[in-house]
């Protein structure tokens, strides 16, 4: 008894820390459930008690996924012992409060992640494009620039412009503009790896954050994708470009910073261009 109390107030102190690790996760539920099980052979009747109460804690700590799986294991093995050492009806009704309890709970907890989950989306991804938002941006960049002093790895950004985006939009109507923004980030998403962050800051503005790339490396990169962009992103003789900047995070360089050397390498990109054009 002592024990399943005990395991029951640390859950409680849990639910205010977040989830449990898988390995911490095997050993609540090994000793909860032996105990549990050591019970339906000592004292059936302690078993149907603590049940629920078991099964409701392993699915406020545990990832969802192994709180299903953990509870099921353990309710169909607690409930085959009560109907050995139990009365039937007493069993039966056990397996059926204890059964409802489980699915009600399971049912509460995956409804409430997905409002956490769908929450989270909103408050940190632009709603048209999919893209993650300004407000995540600084975050991000910090915690880079953090690895970078403290471990010394590489990263960059890039700044991007989408050219002739306007003209875009006045000819064509918003609803086409929206329509190749769109477009856009599935067209960097094509070509960047999973752990590559791209932004959008406004309008037709994004940036691009790229771990373990160094500037060299990041501007050929981009430069590909650049090419690509009138190729794919051209609606009725209008074509998008994209003028970019490149910058590497260095060690203990202040956020805003970075983002004005980003900035001022885009706009030298988008004069570089400029120029060319005029010249052929």
């Amino acid at each position: 008894m002592v024990i399943v109390i005990a395991a029951l107030l640390f859950t409680a102190v849990r639910l205010f820390q977040g989830r449990l690790s898988v390995l911490k996760c095997l050993l609540l539920s090994t000793v909860l459930g032996s105990t549990l099980i050591y019970f339906s052979f000592q004292s059936p009747i302690i078993t149907v008690i603590w049940l629920p109460a078991f099964l409701v804690g392993v699915f406020m700590v545990f990832p969802f996924k192994i709180a299903c799986l953990t509870n099921i294991t353990f309710w169909l093995i607690i409930t085959y012992l009560n109907f050995i050492h139990l009365h039937i009806e007493i069993a039966l009704r056990s397996a059926m409060s204890s059964g409802l309890i489980m699915l009600l709970t399971a049912v509460i907890v995956k409804t409430y992640n997905e409002a956490i989950h769908a929450a989270e989306s909103v408050a940190t991804k632009d709603p048209l494009t999919g893209a993650l938002n300004r407000r995540t941006l600084i975050e991000n960049i910090e915690l880079e620039s953090e690895r970078v002093t403290r471990y010394g790895q590489t990263c960059s950004i890039i700044m991007i412009d989408l050219d002739n985006f306007k003209t875009l939009n006045d000819k064509l109507g918003h609803g086409v503009g929206d329509e190749m923004l769109v477009n856009f980030v599935k067209l960097i998403s094509q070509y960047t790896r999973k752990n590559d962050k791209l932004f959008r800051l406004g309008g037709d503005e994004f940036m691009l954050l790229i771990p373990g790339m160094d500037a060299q490396t990041a501007q050929t990169f981009i430069a590909r994708i650049q090419n690509l962009v009138p190729a794919q992103l051209t609606v009725e003789h209008v074509a998008l470009g994209m003028s970019f900047g490149v910058c590497e995070i260095t060690a203990d360089t202040a956020v805003e910073q970075l983002l004005e050397l980003a900035d001022q390498a885009l706009y030298q990109n988008k004069a570089q261009r400029k120029k060319k054009q005029k010249d052929s």
